[in-house]
């Protein structure tokens, strides 16, 4: 394994020498979020298309198409938060938005395609459907000195593929008029010139299909090199989506490791840079071994509570920017340096030092001597170091900063609000421990055995009761 050469050195790779690195992003906006699995296989394209580059000293382009073609599933509406997702999540760095593709669009394209085939004896229709006749290419491809099967298997870098496609009539345009997969993803990697095309192993049974069809729409072109990733499987149902996991806290920093781990050189959390370029700089020369696997989210959780307390402050306060969109600089700041815990940590924080209304936790012990302590602190005598039950009171939350660093940077026109809210909450934790203690006393069994009514004492639970 140390001794394999780097993968971006492989003959696949031959058109990148000469044109840069040139690769796609197929977003399908079929739903407001992606799963996870696919932003995966988005971010390893990016970061493997930028790393071939960075070593190989090339160009390197990074562009969106849009696989809308199917217009029952299509939803305009949902592209911008899936574009929101591959730039701000993946931090993906692609081409313009406008100038993405867009199959929808492009359907005078795929007709003058067919036509092509048609002009070189390969297309036949089938039921109404026009059909890439394989027979028919690999007869011209043998006849010009060339091997279908060779053409296959020079394309790929990392897996053994089927040489030859399974079917020999392959469907290229539903009976609707609608282009299939095939036909769309082959004439747009020629228009956008794709050197790399980097899938799931679920797709290779493809390769055999597709570089028959670039070679007959180019008359002999050369394939793009083709890279397979293993998938990221889920036992859940319905599956878990990209916005799941941010609503539940996940960084985004945490889950791009957490993506492409693997393919790191390092696997220390606190040592590396989690934004793209840092991640392409910890990508491994020699693509890792590994089969398809689970979304094993205890394993994202600890990755997310190890890169919170070790996260560089500049990428932290962008993270929490985005959730806390609304509170000041100076207040995001504070909570980065003081508070380096996961981001729903942080967020909760962060609301507790800007927004009058907040939600408590249970009190913690001796809470009421809070009050005592915090009005002297008004009055501008303290007497002695606060106490730690101040930061409850202030922040709604057990755990956090210190109370000291707290009181420097908390607003005073919220403490009054803060010390009446929590009055509140003080009153109505003890009002229900009282509660729970008076009824869970256990009657006597005397009592009970001589046939007395067993009497207990009885609370009120509400005025005039």
């Amino acid at each position: 394994m140390a001794d394999s050469p780097p993968w971006f050195t492989h003959p696949a790779m031959s058109a990148v020498f000469s044109r840069g690195v040139r690769t796609r992003l197929g977003i399908s906006p079929n739903h407001v979020s992606f799963r996870v699995g696919v932003l995966r296989t988005h971010l390893l394209t990016a970061l493997l298309a930028h790393g071939a580059a960075r070593n190989l000293g090339v160009p390197v382009h990074v562009a969106i198409r849009w696989d809308d073609s199917d217009g029952l599933r299509r939803r305009d509406e949902h592209r911008s938060a899936l574009l929101h997702e591959i730039r701000r999540v993946a931090r993906i760095p692609t081409a313009s938005a406008e100038s993405a593709l867009r199959q929808s669009h492009r359907g005078d394209r795929y007709r003058r395609a067919l036509q092509r085939l048609e002009d070189r004896r390969v297309l036949v229709t089938r039921g109404g459907v026009p059909c890439l006749d394989v027979t028919a290419v690999d007869r011209w491809m043998t006849a010009r000195g060339v091997s279908p099967e060779a053409l296959t298997a020079s394309a790929t870098v990392n897996k053994s593929v089927p040489l030859s496609p399974a079917q020999r009539m392959i469907p290229l345009i539903r009976r609707d008029g609608r282009v299939l997969w095939h036909l769309a993803t082959v004439v747009d990697d020629i228009d956008q010139r794709t050197t790399l095309i980097v899938r799931g192993t679920d797709k290779k049974d493809a390769t055999a299909v597709q570089a028959r069809l670039h070679w007959a729409l180019t008359d002999g072109g050369s394939a793009p090199a083709h890279l397979f990733l293993p998938k990221l499987l889920e036992k859940k149902t319905p599956v878990t989506r990209v916005a799941d996991l941010l609503e539940r806290g996940v960084r985004p920093s945490a889950l791009r490791c957490f993506l492409v781990e693997p393919y790191l050189t390092r696997q220390q959390p606190a040592a590396q840079s989690t934004d793209f370029p840092g991640l392409v700089e910890q990508l491994r020369p020699v693509l890792p071994r590994h089969g398809d696997g689970l979304l094993d989210e205890p394993r994202l959780a600890s990755l997310d509570r190890k890169l919170s307390a070790a996260l560089a402050p500049a990428l932290a306060r962008q993270e929490l920017d985005e959730y806390c969109p609304s509170a000041p600089a100076h207040v995001i700041e504070w909570v980065v340096r003081h508070h380096p815990r996961p981001l729903l940590q942080q967020t909760r924080l962060c609301r507790a030092l800007t927004e009058e209304q907040i939600e408590y936790e249970s009190p913690p012990d001796r809470a009421e001597d809070t009050w005592p302590w915090l009005d002297a602190w008004a009055r501008g005598a303290p007497p002695g170091p606060p106490p730690n039950t101040v930061r409850w009171v202030l922040t709604g939350q057990r755990d956090g900063p210190r109370a000291r660093d707290l009181l420097e940077v908390f607003p005073s026109h919220l403490v009054a609000c803060r010390l009446a809210s929590a009055a509140q909450e003080l009153s109505r934790s003890n009002a229900a421990r009282n509660r729970t203690s008076v009824r869970s006393r256990p009657s006597s069994s005397r009592d009970s055995n001589n046939g007395n009514p067993t009497v207990r004492p009885v609370t009120a639970t509400r005025t005039g009761a």
